[in-house]
């Protein structure tokens, strides 16, 4: 992809708003120096994301800041990978607090059966000391 036709259509449409580098950084929430990158022909390759937020900033449709068809189709192409590739992290992510969903419910199961048994020990010796109370009342 062409970054360099995008980074200029967006340093002309910039300037001709009157918006600064810095201004242009505050609106995205990202530092000037890293926005200064943006623009500059060798810096930062832009995310499909990125492009439509400062696409929005500069009041003008992403087609317009990307005129090639083939620049259009490969930032497609990467944003559709990086988006496969973060459900495939999703995934991972879910099986495994799937795992550990089971490995608390076995333990709640665990600690239900603990409190079930200190429950009948609690009755068992509580009727032991009623039995030895009542036979203490009989020996007096």
């Amino acid at each position: 992809m062409n970054d360099n036709s995008i980074k200029r259509a967006i340093r002309d449409r910039r300037k001709e708003l009157g918006h600064t580098q810095a201004w242009m950084a505050e609106q995205l929430g990202i530092e000037e120096r890293t926005y200064k990158l943006v623009e500059s022909y060798g810096g930062t390759r832009l995310l499909y994301g990125r492009m439509e937020e400062i696409a929005n900033l500069l009041h003008v449709p992403l087609s317009e800041l990307i005129e090639d068809e083939e620049d259009k189709s490969s930032l497609l192409k990467d944003e559709r990978n990086a988006f496969e590739s973060m459900l495939a992290d999703l995934r991972l992510e879910i099986a495994r607090l799937r795992d550990e969903a089971e490995k608390l419910h076995r333990e709640v199961d665990r600690l239900n059966g603990c409190i079930d048994d200190k429950d009948f020990v609690i009755r068992h010796l509580r009727a032991q000391l009623a039995r030895a109370e009542a036979a203490a009342e009989k020996e007096n």
